[in-house]
C-alpha cells in the first residue's frame, strides 16, 4: 500500500510540474505604460474599406445548399476536416457568413459555396 501511495505522489508532482513549466517567469512582469496615439501623416489616408463579400440574408434563401466535399477526404489535416465537418453540420450558418478572401470573384455566393471544393482547405 505504501508503494502505491508513494507512486500516485510522484505522478501527481510530475504531472503539476509538466502543466505548470510554462507558466513560471524569470524575471518581473514589464509595468505597462499606455503608449500616446501618434496622429497620421496627411499624405498617409487610410485605404479605401473594402466592400462586405456576398452572403446570405437567411438560411432558406440558400437553399438547396451545395453538395459539400466529405471531412474524411482531409483525414491527413485533422483542422481542415474538423472544419468540413463543422460546415456540413451547420449549412445554414455557414450560408450567412461571408468569405473574406473574396472568392465571390469565382463565383462563391458566400462561406459555404468554399466547402463544396478544396478551397476551404486554404
Amino acid at each position: 500500500m505504501m508503494v502505491r501511495t508513494v507512486k500516485l505522489l510522484v505522478l501527481a508532482a510530475l504531472t503539476t510540474g509538466v502543466l505548470t513549466a510554462g507558466c513560471s517567469r524569470s524575471e518581473p512582469e514589464p509595468e505597462w505604460k499606455p503608449v500616446p496615439a501618434e496622429k497620421p501623416a496627411p499624405e498617409a489616408a487610410a485605404p479605401a474599406a473594402r466592400p462586405v463579400p456576398p452572403y446570405h440574408a437567411s438560411a432558406e434563401a440558400a437553399k438547396p445548399f451545395p453538395q459539400l466535399v466529405p471531412a474524411e477526404y482531409f483525414r491527413d489535416y485533422p483542422v481542415v476536416a474538423r472544419a468540413y465537418r463543422i460546415a456540413a453540420a451547420i449549412p445554414g450558418v455557414i450560408a450567412q457568413q461571408p468569405c473574406f478572401c473574396y472568392c465571390d470573384k469565382i463565383g462563391h455566393r458566400s462561406l459555404l459555396d468554399c466547402y463544396a471544393s478544396d478551397h476551404g482547405a486554404g
